[in-house]
């Protein structure tokens, strides 16, 4: 081996030196980078945008009276596709059939989902409430005893395998109307446990009539090394966070497959929430849904 003076082994040495600091910048930014994982995108798994002119084929019509009120009988007539705002969609509309009876729709989807571990579900739609009295449009909020839904469940059970619902709207004029998300779940069969301890309104700001009406409403579902959360945002703004702890004897790793349900409810068996005496349609109620999506990514 050739013997260096002492000038080139220092130069020799700076170099290496300067090489090898400069390639641990260059692997530590090769780290860095692969920690740095991007979100895995969206993919969608369910949609009906209910365009003018198609069916309902994606939908059970239901047909049965209420389960929390008797007033309410579902027909599987009632849900159809209408242009309403210049798009077509999804219309539910409740009537006043006689006394102390009215006539609504409900759609269960048939597809059902749920995550599997490290994955996360996203349940979206854009929904718009309106009435009418004759030929003249109201406001949802001048209705008295309207009760419209946007919710997943597995009825099969319930509440067994959870029930999440997105918004239910309960209008009382000519006090204020109502938003909120809820949770309903159980150890047994027609056995709710939670009571109303889910229930989280709506932001005091929240205003129905704004954005043209329209709003969307969405319910992230999620997974995540076996912890499930479920996130509910209106218009992008977060309503109400869920984990197991959020409620007292909630078991999220139990919710089974969920249908999607849409319906609008009037009136309530509990005459003390709603007065079956004052309830005010007008002419009708009406439930406009422009889109139902459900899209999936992993964690």
């Amino acid at each position: 081996m050739k013997k260096l003076s002492g000038i080139t082994l220092t130069l020799t040495c700076a170099l290496v030196f300067a090489s090898c600091f400069e390639n641990s910048g260059l692997e530590k930014k090769a780290n860095t980078s692969d920690n740095k994982k991007a979100e895995s995108p969206w993919i969608k798994q369910f949609e009906d945008t209910f365009d003018a002119g198609s069916a309902l084929a994606k939908w059970t019509k239901v047909q049965r009276t209420d389960y929390n009120s008797q007033y309410c009988d579902y027909k599987s007539f009632v849900p159809s596709i209408q242009s309403r705002d210049g798009k077509g969609c999804l219309e539910i509309k409740a009537e006043k059939l006689g006394t102390g009876k009215y006539q609504s729709g409900l759609v269960k989807s048939i597809y059902q989902f749920k995550p599997e571990n490290n994955t996360e579900y996203l349940l979206a739609a854009n929904i718009k409430l309106i009435a009418m009295d004759g030929a003249n449009y109201k406001s949802f909020t001048d209705t008295y005893g309207a009760w419209p839904a946007f919710w997943s469940v597995q009825e099969d059970g319930w509440p067994v395998y959870g029930e999440i619902d997105i918004m239910e709207g309960y209008s009382f004029a000519p006090n204020a109307s109502r938003f909120a998300s809820n949770l309903f779940y159980g150890t047994v069969i027609g056995k709710n446990e939670l009571g109303n301890q889910a229930e989280r309104q709506y932001p005091s700001g929240f205003n129905i009539n704004g954005n043209n009406g329209w709003h969307l409403y969405e319910c992230f579902w999620k997974m995540k090394d076996n912890v499930v959360t479920i996130t509910i945002k209106v218009d992008n703004t977060i309503v109400s966070t869920y984990t197991n702890n959020s409620v007292s004897k909630l078991n999220l790793n139990k919710f089974g497959n969920h249908n999607i349900i849409l319906n609008m409810n009037v009136g309530s068996n509990d005459a003390s929430f709603i007065n079956p005496n004052k309830i005010n349609l007008f002419t009708a109620v009406m439930m406009w849904v422009d889109d139902v999506s459900v899209s999936k990514r992993s964690l």
